[in-house]
């Protein structure tokens, strides 16, 4: 087989530790592919969550795992088996889900100068759903780009700072300032919004 399978199903795996880590990891690098979705299979729910939030489009977010399971397959010599697979493979899905959200709002850009959205459903749940939503994106996009990555990586992936700090190539005492200093806005703005409680 030539790169990863590209149509596995999430199901409930456990990710392999220690020895059986490292065959599964060399076996990939032989060019086994079943191999390495043995590996990858228990993180697509977490990658997929992170690069729809990153992305905030749910097919980007699909493009995104799929490119990012491309690229930690060619690059997986890169990986040192034990450290933190998850972090290594979040860190490449949420680069790729930012570069594609780029592109897309470029794309979007040049065909739809002021096309307007469509309007929701008249409900006040809804509405004020739809409203939270937006708060919460224009406040992660004023985010610093980092700042911004390392709040998608808690709140979404639930990764610890050590695993962010992995992903992110930082130490673990900066992912807890960035995801700090990320969630002290967030709350800023919902809470000038009068959206929390």
């Amino acid at each position: 087989m030539n790169g990863p399978e590209t149509t596995m199903p999430i199901t409930a795996v456990h990710a392999a530790t220690g020895a059986e880590e490292a065959r599964l990891v060399q076996a990939a690098l032989d060019g086994d592919g079943g191999a390495f979705a043995r590996l990858v299979r228990p993180h697509l729910g977490v990658l997929y969550r992170v690069a729809v939030r990153a992305a905030r489009n749910s097919t980007l977010g699909e493009d995104a795992v799929q490119e990012t399971l491309e690229i930690a397959y060619k690059g997986l010599g890169r990986y040192t088996p034990g450290t933190n697979l998850r972090a290594f493979l979040a860190g490449i899905a949420v680069r790729r889900a930012h570069t594609l959200m780029r592109g897309e709002i470029r794309r979007r850009g040049r065909e739809e100068a002021s096309v307007a959205p469509e309007a929701p459903d008249d409900t006040a749940e809804i509405v004020a759903a739809s409203e939270q939503a937006a708060s919460v994106a224009a406040a992660l996009d004023r985010l610093p780009k980092k700042r911004r990555s390392a709040a998608i990586l808690r709140l979404d992936a639930g990764m610890s700072y050590r695993e962010i700090a992995t992903a992110l190539g930082s130490t673990e005492g900066s992912a807890r300032v960035l995801v700090h200093l990320a969630l002290k806005e967030l709350r800023r703005v919902l809470d000038a919004d009068g959206r929390t409680t």
